[in-house]
């Protein structure tokens, strides 16, 4: 029996139709990455398979009394909890159960009733089978694997940032070891470590689980199926990532050359009907109509939009860009023993690290975003800088994609704000709909397009590939290889930063590889 069942679904977001009577299944022990370009409905997909959302038709049909486990970032807590006591309360059934359990043990003492035995036996049977008694153990594994065991198990979870937040969120969502996982992009906010332990966790998960990431080798180590969404169906193939795509293409090949036969057959009848409509041979040319009248046709979608852009460069005169000496990072108290830095013009930088280790705070601190604490930083004159923020953040999120974009270099007319909007993937509708209503991806394309339309000499990014489909990244790649100017970059995506960058920066172990 499966686990879940879509028929038939149907959903529309404004005028954008994401899936049209689309069918799949879920099955115990079926690990599926969710995959497609931006804007194709995945995250809306594992919103209505929550409820969060209604189809407009069709059904969503899971097996009664499943547990099925998400990450809810709306979900309110305690803000005076500890991150330990937040973690354990994702055995709150079970502590309840030691709590009736010790109280008929002191219950024993005046009642030895076989009601009472019976009912403490069970209880600590339930214990012994869930592994009660070694939780702290379970959940400094997984702390330690996620990387939280940093941030002190003691610290309240009102003072975490967003993204430490998010990493608790998931640690107790894999601590309570749902029947079925549903997850939009786990490996935010995790530094590559931690990427490796999570793909080891899932793929070693015994439940079922749906993922949605754009990281292949992610995905390739964690998935047995994929879930490809794509023209408003969603189509489920065997194996992981690379397998399934390479399934998709050989399909596509195939689907062409039928149609590209049914497209000669057509054109051979559509011909003799136009040369024989009338004489001897119209009797002929009436049968050919009825012909080409019962043809089903082959409907074929359209290529793939193929992105190419470059970063606008402003020249720099100055063949050392940054110098820093004993540069102490942080807010109220330094991050980092302190930092030497030494970056010419056009160098390509990779910054590394640990999760929490001051990667974004050092980026902030370079553009004098966030004060420094201690030593000197000495910057070229006429530096322009362009800095890509993790966030999707927005002051004014009614805005439309024109309208930052034009912001972002007020020459622009709204034609050509849209040209470069199109070069990103974000054209038609989407360039003048509410910017909150775009996808992730579509949020951070708009962003980068803001980046490129400036005049720039050095590129600081943060994280620039969440949210990306896979054909972005690879046009960013390119973008960013052939900026004339200076690039210092932090992502946690091995494959990104694979062979292009001229140095990669430790600053977890101050070393420079």
């Amino acid at each position: 029996m499966s686990l879940l069942i879509v028929k038939d679904l149907t959903y529309q977001i404004a005028e954008k139709r994401l899936y049209q009577q689309a069918n799949f299944s879920l099955h115990h022990g079926e690990h599926l990455g969710v995959t497609g370009e931006n804007g194709v409905g995945k995250s809306t997909l594992l919103k209505l398979l929550r409820s969060e959302l209604l189809p407009d038709q069709g059904e969503i049909l899971w097996q009664p009394d499943i547990m099925i486990g998400y990450l809810d970032q709306h979900t309110t807590f305690d803000p005076e909890l500890t991150i330990f006591q937040f973690l354990s309360s994702a055995f709150e059934a079970l502590f309840e159960a030691e709590k009736v359990l010790n109280n008929l043990y002191a219950q024993m003492a005046t009642d030895t009733s076989s009601a009472v035995l019976n009912r403490a036996a069970e209880l600590q049977s339930l214990l012994e089978k869930e592994q009660f008694y070694s939780l702290n153990y379970r959940i400094e594994q997984i702390a330690a694997g996620l990387g939280i065991d940093v941030l002190g198990m003691a610290s309240k979870m009102g003072s975490l940032s967003g993204g430490q937040r998010h990493k608790v969120m998931l640690a107790k969502l894999l601590l309570q070891q749902p029947e079925v996982l549903l997850l939009d992009e786990p490996t935010n906010f995790l530094d590559t470590a931690h990427v490796e332990w999570l793909a080891y966790f899932l793929a070693n998960y015994a439940g079922a689980f749906l993922v949605v990431s754009h990281d292949i080798s992610f995905l390739d180590s964690i998935a047995n199926g994929i879930c490809d969404i794509d023209y408003q169906q969603i189509k489920k193939y065997k194996g992981h990532y690379s397998k399934a795509m390479s399934q998709k293409e050989q399909e596509r090949l195939q689907l062409q050359s039928q149609y590209d036969a049914q497209q000669r057959q057509i054109q051979k009848l559509e011909n003799y009907i136009a040369k024989n409509g009338a004489g001897v041979n119209a009797k002929i040319a009436n049968g050919r109509k009825k012909q080409l009248a019962k043809i089903d046709r082959i409907e074929i979608n359209q290529q793939k939009q193929i992105y190419s852009f470059t970063f606008k460069h402003s020249p720099l005169n100055a063949q050392t860009v940054i110098v820093s000496r004993k540069l102490g990072i942080g807010y109220t108290y330094s991050l980092l023993p302190d930092l030497n830095l030494y970056i010419q013009r056009g160098e390509k930088i990779a910054v590394a690290g640990f999760n929490g280790v001051g990667k974004s705070t050092l980026l902030k601190s370079l553009i004098g975003e966030i004060p420094l604490l201690s030593g000197q930083l000495d910057i070229a004159k006429s530096i322009k800088w362009g800095y890509f923020a993790q966030e999707l953040y927005w002051p004014y999120p009614e805005s439309t994609p024109v309208q930052v974009v034009s912001s972002a270099n007020t020459t622009l007319t709204n034609k050509t704000a849209r040209k470069y909007l199109a070069e990103f993937g974000v054209a038609g509708s989407k360039a003048v709909q509410p910017i909150h209503t775009l996808s992730g991806g579509e949020q951070t394309k708009v962003k980068l397009c803001c980046l490129a339309v400036e005049e720039t000499n050095v590129l600081v990014l943060d994280e620039p590939t969440t949210h990306l489909d896979i054909e972005m990244k690879q046009a960013l790649k390119e973008a960013l290889i052939c900026y004339p100017g200076t690039v210092i970059l932090v992502s946690h995506e091995r494959e990104f930063i694979q062979g292009w960058p001229d140095r990669v920066i430790d600053i977890s172990c101050k070393a420079l590889v």
